[in-house]
């Protein structure tokens, strides 16, 4: 993907450092390039966001570009190693003990682009790192809710939300409807942030982009 004039309307060489517009990572002047967003303005794209998106508008089933990992393990030069993150949480009243309780519900950057809006959802392989940050710091009680239990609405085990009273799941789809309407009425700040975090920009852009660069879930 070679960058092209702005006349275009392709992308153009960053003559400034920023934030990406996609993933919030901190990109030098000259590593990442300039791209429309939904606004009609442009913003800076980092390499690895640059290149999932040129993947993903290609891919197909028969997974053209092979099984090598869209986000690498290197950090392209220019970008930020690691990126600040809030852990966010939605205090709800269990179904079955009727007392409240704490979910881990969402990720969002501390220092978010312009046209980062939206906190991503905390699916399974994210309560996985987030669990032992938790323990580690003060929410060791948070942290011991999150197990794996059965769902008969998803017919097997998954590391979920549970109560920290009764050890009742707390399902993915009740409680991320529920944050959704918050962040959609007041903001990602109707959450609660539990921790703020130091995480490897690999891992945060394996969380916003996905395996294959479908992208995570948004609380929006």
């Amino acid at each position: 993907m070679q960058p092209t004039d702005a006349a275009t309307g392709g992308s153009a060489a960053n003559r400034f450092a920023g934030l990406c517009m996609e993933c919030s990572v901190q990109v030098e002047a000259g590593a990442g390039v300039l791209v429309p967003d939904d606004d009609g303005k442009r913003g800076v794209q980092c390499p690895v966001c640059q290149v999932v998106t040129f993947r993903y508008e290609r891919w197909d089933d028969s997974d053209q570009f092979g099984t090598d990992p869209w986000i690498p393990d290197v950090v392209p030069p220019g970008c930020a190693p690691a990126i600040s993150l809030r852990i966010l949480a939605l205090s709800r009243e269990c179904w079955k003990c009727k007392e409240s309780t704490v979910c881990v519900v969402g990720l969002y950057p501390s220092r978010p682009a312009r046209t980062d809006r939206w906190a991503r959802w905390v699916d399974e392989d994210a309560r996985a790192w987030v669990k032992p940050l938790l323990a580690g710091a003060r929410f060791e009680k948070i942290a011991e809710s999150i197990k794996p239990r059965w769902s008969s609405t998803a017919n097997g085990r998954y590391l979920s939300n549970g109560c920290q009273h009764c050890d009742a799941l707390q399902g993915d789809f009740p409680v991320e409807e529920e944050a959704s309407d918050l962040v959609r009425e007041d903001g990602v700040d109707a959450l609660d942030t539990l921790l703020v975090v130091e995480v490897p920009a690999a891992v945060w852009q394996r969380v916003v982009h996905g395996e294959r660069g479908s992208g995570s879930a948004l609380l929006m």
